[in-house]
């Protein structure tokens, strides 16, 4: 090679390598993005869940103390189920509720 194409592949290797690198780092994170949970997604269909989710949002929108009814349901599943639903309604209208006062 001549002393210009040498300088020439130099410059596009030096321009290259960093784009490449980037694209690299960004493919990974794409793969790496939160799969859905296939149990979450399970669960939110069941009506224990549903229920303490409705209910967790209610109490929190009301200012109401976070104390689930979990005597609603009789099997020990069913009541994890609602426990979980309440627990992550009341987190997220909490949330969404002081995210509009901080404006």
């Amino acid at each position: 090679m001549t002393k210009k194409a040498t300088k020439i592949s130099a410059y596009i290797s030096l321009i290259a390598i960093p784009f490449g690198a980037a694209t690299l780092r960004l493919a990974g994170k794409a793969s790496h993005a939160k799969q859905p949970n296939t149990l979450d997604a399970a669960q939110e269909i069941e009506a224990p869940f549903r229920d303490g989710l409705y209910l967790g949002r209610l109490d929190a929108q009301d200012a109401r103390k976070k104390l689930p009814s979990v005597g609603r349901w009789r099997d020990p599943k069913d009541r994890a189920s609602f426990l979980a639903g309440y627990q992550r309604g009341y987190g997220e209208a909490q949330t969404r509720k002081m995210a509009g006062h901080s404006h």
